[in-house]
């Protein structure tokens, strides 16, 4: 990035080099954020946490290790790409999903065509990195439990409105890569009806709130408690009406004012 070629800075080691380069780039996220969706990354969470987010609202403060991780994540998902495209079998990649009616949005990593020129297989691909604690205590949960139920909901979204482009998508697949050894695990979904419609239920619901202009419930879960206990108080007159959603937004919405 050309503010790193700035002979005005100046650096007291390689780590605050690469510290500066994450500060940017967040905060180059920040303004590039759109507040007009709903993102398939945060369905299946709390319903409050993604009004707030939607709102521009966010008390959370992301730690340097968590901005280095999704760097190597994103890393390692480019590299995926370049194999998938090597081996001949990409068909697309990072690809933007929308949908105006249910204010949808979100982006999938790969679609592949595992078959053949005259028997195609097309396959919608997730790819998970994971630190390698939190892939072997995930990998050791019983069999139904080891792919967490937002990340399934997530993937029906894209299998959903992915469809409506590529009807011939036959399954879906979350791929989760241990980053420390290398460790891999692949899970195949061919979702239905009810998948679909718990999607589409959430984005209804969610739409509901934003029209009526009024805050959701709180799902009490550990995301949800920690993205909003830095805003407890405030949030609790909002719900008592002791303060409007506008007044609330004043002081917090926008991503915090940047």
């Amino acid at each position: 990035m050309k503010y790193m070629q700035n002979s005005n800075l100046k650096f007291r080691s390689f780590d605050e080099v690469l510290r500066t380069y994450l500060k940017r780039q967040e905060e180059e996220g920040k303004e590039k954020r759109d507040n007009n969706w709903w993102f398939a990354s945060e369905l299946g969470t709390c319903l409050r946490k993604q009004f707030l987010r939607r709102l521009g609202v966010n008390p959370v403060q992301k730690e340097f290790r968590i901005a280095f991780l999704a760097e190597q994540g994103k890393v390692i998902h480019d590299r995926m790409e370049a194999i998938a495209k090597q081996a001949g079998i990409l068909v697309n990649s990072e690809y933007t999903l929308t949908n105006e009616q249910y204010r949808y949005k979100g982006r999938f990593d790969l679609l592949v065509n595992l078959g053949n020129g005259t028997d195609p297989y097309l396959s919608l691909i997730d790819i998970k990195t994971q630190r390698p604690e939190a892939f072997f205590r995930r990998a050791k949960l019983p069999e139904g439990q080891r792919v967490a139920a937002f990340q399934k909901k997530q993937l029906a979204s894209y299998f959903y409105f992915a469809r409506m482009i590529w009807p011939t998508i036959r399954d879906a697949r979350i791929y989760y890569l241990d980053r420390g050894g290398g460790v891999r695990e692949e899970y195949l979904f061919k979702f239905g009806k009810e998948a679909f419609k718990e999607v589409l239920d959430e984005l209804e619901t969610l739409n509901k709130y934003w029209q009526e202009k009024k805050l959701p419930p709180c799902s009490n879960s550990f995301v949800c408690r920690n993205f909003c206990k830095p805003l407890k108080k405030e949030l609790l007159k909002v719900e008592s009406g002791e303060i409007s959603l506008e007044e609330f937004l004043k002081n917090h919405g926008q991503e915090n004012k940047k």
